[in-house]
C-alpha cells in the first residue's frame, strides 16, 4: 500500500509526539476576550458613535445561546441600541448588542458580565479564539 507524501509527513510528525490536527486548525483570524476590558467600561455609558464602533468592533457577528427563550443568537454587525438610565424602570442604561435569531428577529442583549458568558459558552465561526482570563 502506498501512501501519501502528505499522510507519510503526517505520520512521521505524530511518531514525534506532534498532534497534526491541532497544526490543521485554522489561525484565529480574531480573538474574543470574554471579559469587560477596561477599555469596555470606560465606553459603556458613553452614546456616542465612537464608543459603539469600538464595541461592535469587538462583539459583531459572534454567536450566544439564550436558555431563557430557547434560541440561538447572532450579534448584528451593523450597529449597537443605546438605553438611557431609567430609575423607574429598573434600567442601568448603557449599550446593547442586537441578537438576530434564525427567523431575523431581533432582541436587544445587554453588554456585560451574562452576555459575555452565553459567547464563551457557545461555538463560534472557524477563526475566532476565545480566551478567558484565568481565575
Amino acid at each position: 500500500m502506498l501512501l501519501s507524501k502528505h499522510h507519510s509527513f503526517d505520520h512521521q510528525l505524530e511518531n514525534f509526539g506532534v498532534n497534526t490536527a491541532e497544526l490543521k486548525k485554522p489561525a484565529a483570524t480574531r480573538i474574543f476576550r470574554a471579559w469587560l476590558e477596561e477599555w469596555e467600561e470606560e465606553l459603556l455609558q458613553q452614546n456616542d458613535c465612537v464608543a459603539e464602533a469600538r464595541l461592535l468592533e469587538k462583539y459583531k457577528n459572534l454567536v450566544f445561546y439564550d436558555p431563557d427563550n430557547d434560541t440561538t443568537y447572532t450579534v448584528c454587525d451593523k450597529n449597537l441600541e443605546f438605553h438611557r438610565k431609567n430609575k423607574k424602570k429598573g434600567i442601568d442604561g448603557g449599550w446593547s448588542v442586537i441578537g438576530v435569531d434564525d427567523e431575523e428577529d431581533y432582541e436587544p442583549f445587554v453588554i456585560g458580565k451574562m452576555l459575555i458568558e452565553l459567547i464563551a459558552d457557545h461555538e463560534q465561526a472557524p477563526g475566532v479564539e476565545i480566551v478567558r482570563l484565568e481565575e
